[in-house]
């Protein structure tokens, strides 16, 4: 006489069998869904840092463009003029330019712009020569 052993978890096959695959599924998809969301948040926050920096880099060139003026006109009181381009710190890509010209008698008014990146700033002083 021969005896058959049957496992009963081949015969009793329960509806639960995809179960476990569909849940690791989820999870990944989940998973993939978190982490290309906190990749957006990084690149928008790595964004925004750049274009803050670049706007106060700017903003700081063209204060460097006044100061680079008014020490060309405390040198030479009668210099009026036009500086360009200046590099600054050379080889960043980081510009300024400055122009000096006449205002009203006793008065020069000095206009900088300054360009770091996408960002431009100007900045204009009136500069009193009396006194």
């Amino acid at each position: 006489m021969i005896f058959h052993r049957f496992n009963s978890n081949f015969v009793n096959r329960s509806p639960r069998r995809g179960f476990a695959l569909l849940l690791v599924l989820i999870v990944m998809v989940l998973t993939s869904l978190i982490l290309v969301g906190i990749g957006n948040g990084l690149t928008t926050q790595f964004s925004a840092y750049r274009n803050t920096a670049d706007y106060d880099q700017a903003q700081y060139l063209a204060g460097a463009g006044v100061h680079h003026a008014i020490a060309m006109i405390e040198e030479d009181n009668s210099w009026r003029g036009t500086i360009s381009n200046v590099e600054l710190p050379p080889g960043s890509g980081n510009r300024y330019s400055v122009t000096a010209a006449n205002g009203d008698p006793g008065e020069i008014i000095v206009t900088a712009t300054g360009e770091a990146g996408e960002i431009t700033r100007r900045l204009e002083c009136v500069v009193s020569t009396s006194g």
